[in-house]
């Protein structure tokens, strides 16, 4: 049987094709500005910085520090992350959830990673937290999975456990924001229904909606709000 093309696999799974094209955008607006390591544009962009997310009350850090890399390896990574995940969870649980996912488990795990004081952005709390939605909702239903369903979560599981090993293993990995996406996903995915299961077009419309415009609420806080003093020398 002929594989899908690329645009008919865009047009199947818009919600993942449309965070990737928002994340390589974001990206090479860091690019454009001065470069995506540099501490001073990401900063400028939205990453999360938990001082100024508490005491200068810049929630929106939250949310834009998801849709930030630094480097293109980085980008590379979380980019063929959000392919996989985002079209598994498509699949699963439909296009507006899987783009809900994302938003909540990416608060999610900025939110936990506010206990740590250092600069970090990228999406790999909301992958973590769409891996974990994925996982918590094939455990709650194993019993009626076939045998490629159980071989799925099997392959999620590990997955799983390889990437946390990596997190706690690698310096300067944010592992609480992967945690805290997790978490929030596993939560989430508990309760969750199947696509088929969801009746209601006009809910996932407004769930669309709602996702978009805090995507794009916190993109403009970011991008329009002055720019506080450098914190580090």
């Amino acid at each position: 049987m002929e594989q899908p093309g690329l645009q008919s696999q865009l047009r199947t799974f818009p919600a993942t094709a449309g965070l990737l094209a928002l994340i390589v955008a974001v990206f090479l607006m860091e690019v454009a500005l001065g470069g995506s390591t540099d501490a001073e544009v990401l900063l400028r962009l939205g990453a999360k910085f938990t001082p100024w997310v508490i005491v200068e009350n810049q929630w929106w850090r939250l949310v834009t520090s998801t849709v930030l890399h630094i480097g293109p390896m980085h980008l590379a990574m979380n980019g063929w992350a959000l392919w996989q995940l985002g079209r598994l969870s498509e699949i699963t649980f439909g296009s507006a959830t899987t783009l809900a996912l994302f938003v909540f488990t990416g608060i999610a795990g900025s939110a936990l990673s506010l206990l740590s004081l250092s600069i970090s952005a990228g999406a790999s709390g909301a992958l973590f937290g769409i891996e974990g939605a994925l996982v918590a909702f094939f455990l709650r239903h194993r019993d009626r999975l076939t045998v490629a369903g159980r071989a799925l979560l099997k392959q999620l599981l590990v997955w799983s456990a390889a990437m946390f090993v990596f997190s706690f293993m690698m310096p300067g990995i944010d592992w609480l924001g992967h945690t805290g996406g997790f978490l929030g996903g596993i939560a989430v995915g508990w309760a969750l229904k199947s696509r088929y299961e969801q009746r209601s077009e006009t809910l996932s419309r407004m769930l669309v909606a709602i996702c978009v415009v805090i995507l794009f609420i916190s993109i403009g806080f970011a991008w329009f709000t002055p720019p506080l003093p450098f914190p580090f020398t």
